[in-house]
């Protein structure tokens, strides 16, 4: 778990994880998402993508044709990973953007909203 020093604040992201169908996937789609959620671990939280308060939606789609309806979650951040390289452009973009948070958060020691 990430805290900030001055308070007992969780800063790991919720993230909700969505597959696809798995109807021609070129590779294994629970292993990948194991993997991302190990290279993250104290930095994000994977949940269902009907969970309350989650920051953004990480869609496992097994092939390019990234089939999965993701309708349900208009107005959301959402982020689609087709390739192992896709899965780890995102733990980057995961882990830079904990690390910024926790920095302003802790920069900002009555935690007011920036």
């Amino acid at each position: 778990m990430v805290l900030n020093r001055n308070a007992d604040v969780d800063l790991r992201m919720r993230i909700g994880l969505k597959y696809c169908g798995g109807c021609n996937p070129g590779y294994d789609r629970v292993d990948l998402a194991q993997q991302i959620e190990e290279n993250l671990l104290g930095k994000a939280e994977f949940v269902s993508p009907g969970s309350e308060d989650v920051n953004l939606i990480l869609a496992v789609q097994g092939c390019s044709t990234a089939c999965a309806d993701l309708s349900d979650f208009h107005g959301m951040e959402i982020r689609i990973v087709t390739t192992i390289e896709d899965a780890d452009k995102f733990v980057q973009e995961i882990h830079e953007r904990v690390t910024i948070d926790a920095f302003v958060k802790n920069r900002n020691p009555k935690n007011l909203v920036l």
